[in-house]
């Protein structure tokens, strides 16, 4: 009698336990007088998105249009507190001006590959940022450039070897190759078949961008996760990078940088120094030390594979979709691209010729604006910070999240904005307009690092593939639809084009 009693008394605080997780913090917006959906009993407000029956870009673009009169808006995803910020004033704010009170994003992962560049926080961050900055100078891509261009040049010899004079085609296929090879090339060092697709590769780039539930797991108990060192990624996505990561460092390169000038000889040369030393931002801080391993390494090539991959591939689909609905704005680009590339400077690309390419600039800002491959910048407070304009006092590591979507399709600040128009992202134009709103690279210091290797990649990709081919819409047509199993944008179906031969000399 005495164990049952025991029994039910555990099960009952287990039950209260449980309860307390999934439901407390729900009056939390209330006291500051923040306006919401009422959330439900257990997911919230989440239901659909957690369910995966409708994506987070869909979710929130409409939680921001439903509220068209509020800075901020209270939300719960499950018994955790989201604020919603609305206003760009705050979003500026929260993002440049009061960056130390939310330098970290919230979801930490307890693998081998935790210390990277994407979810390390606090001094690591800044450590690591410090050091990857450099990486990025107009130096170092343009001693890179060569590597992608090699890549544009293989895909033309693999498309003119395989496609007819015209051809229709889920474009995602061709993009999301040269991504991986160009990728491979600047950061591993290597030379991909595009001919023979990696299958392990396809597996983890699927596994790195599935929606696992698991996650969700971080929003319920996050603190007992970090204690446990709880690992919501599939162990095949770290050892597979380590296993690369050891194959080039140690096999390929003895451990010494080559010549190649591409990202993994700017690691290896990183690894040499041993630990990474961090300077104290007050005096009674302690001086951040970071040793360099091969999982260090390994880290942070798998964060510069997952974003320049799966990003640069589906903008650049995007791009090409929103190229063959509006034939007048292509014929523009290939002008551009003709005068400025193959006229003025007889082909030859280099960094210079592609910032001269100004109307493509505004092309991949558009189609950025329009299909933004992340659905929002996620923040959570370092310390008890009050949101400025606002009466809301929030405690450390609440959420805050700016829905980047639902920014770049008010109509405030993008009239019509459905409508494809890169005249939106003329010099006039984005003087005009509000800093924050355009954010599909983040803003502020903790803003996308690798944006301007995407910038190079891209417009190195339209100028082999505009040069060669035209797009034109497929014979059937159809409204996308996004895949919410994905945590990136990505059209369910594919993207299907037309793809026909140019008639140049």
């Amino acid at each position: 009698m005495t164990l049952a009693i025991i029994l039910v008394t555990l099960l009952s605080l287990i039950i209260l336990l449980l309860l307390y997780c999934l439901l407390g913090n729900r009056q939390y917006w209330k006291q500051f007088n923040v306006k919401g959906p009422e959330p439900s009993a257990l997911f919230g407000n989440y239901k659909d998105v957690i369910l995966r029956r409708v994506t987070s870009f869909d979710f929130h673009e409409k939680i921001y249009n439903s509220h068209p009169n509020e800075k901020v808006v209270g939300l719960y995803r499950f018994n955790t507190p989201v604020l919603l910020l609305r206003d760009l004033d705050i979003v500026q704010q929260v993002s440049i001006r009061d960056f130390d009170s939310f330098v970290n994003r919230g979801i930490e992962f307890g693998d081998k590959l935790s210390t990277n560049l994407g979810s390390s926080c606090d001094n690591t961050w800044r450590l690591l940022r410090t050091r990857f900055s450099p990486i990025f100078t107009s130096g170092k891509l343009k001693n890179m450039l060569h590597l992608v261009e090699r890549c544009g040049d293989q895909l033309l010899e693999h498309l003119d070897a395989t496609i007819p004079s015209s051809i229709e085609c889920d474009v995602v296929n061709i993009t999301k190759r040269y991504a991986i090879m160009s990728i491979s090339a600047c950061v591993f060092g290597i030379d991909r078949d595009m001919t023979k697709p990696d299958e392990k590769l396809e597996e983890v780039n699927k596994m790195i961008f599935t929606q696992y539930q698991a996650l969700e797991l971080f929003y319920v108990c996050p603190e007992l996760l970090k204690k446990m060192h709880f690992n919501a990624l599939p162990k095949k996505i770290s050892e597979y990078f380590i296993r690369l990561v050891d194959e080039v460092i140690n096999k390929q390169r003895n451990g010494v940088p080559s010549n190649r000038k591409d990202f993994m000889d700017l690691l290896l040369e990183m690894k040499n120094m041993t630990e990474l030393k961090g300077g104290k931002k007050n005096d009674g801080d302690e001086i951040t030390v970071l040793p360099v391993t091969d999982e260090v390494i390994a880290a942070q090539a798998m964060v510069f594979h997952g974003a320049g991959m799966e990003s640069s591939a589906t903008t650049l689909a995007f791009a090409l979709h929103e190229l063959a609905k509006n034939q007048d704005v292509q014929e523009k680009l290939f002008q551009e691209i003709k005068q400025q590339v193959f006229e003025k400077n007889n082909g030859e690309l280099s960094l210079e010729t592609l910032k001269q390419l100004t109307y493509m600039s505004q092309v991949f800002d558009e189609t950025l604006r329009m299909y933004p491959i992340i659905d929002l910048q996620r923040k959570v407070s370092a310390s008890s910070v009050q949101i400025p304009g606002t009466d809301i006092t929030l405690k450390r590591d609440d959420y805050i999240f700016v829905p980047i979507r639902g920014i770049h399709y008010d109509e405030k600040y993008y009239p019509d904005p459905y409508k494809f128009d890169p005249e939106r992202f003329s010099p006039e134009n984005v003087k005009s307009r509000h800093p924050c709103a355009f954010l599909p690279f983040g803003l502020g210091p903790r803003h996308c690092i690798g944006a301007r290797f995407a910038t190079v990649q891209n417009r190195l990709f339209l100028v082999k593939f505009l040069s060669h081919y035209k797009v034109e819409p497929p014979a059937v047509t159809k409204k996308f639809t996004y895949n919410p199993m994905k945590i990136t944008l990505a059209a369910t179906d594919g993207v299907p084009l037309k793809i026909t031969r140019r008639n140049i000399s």
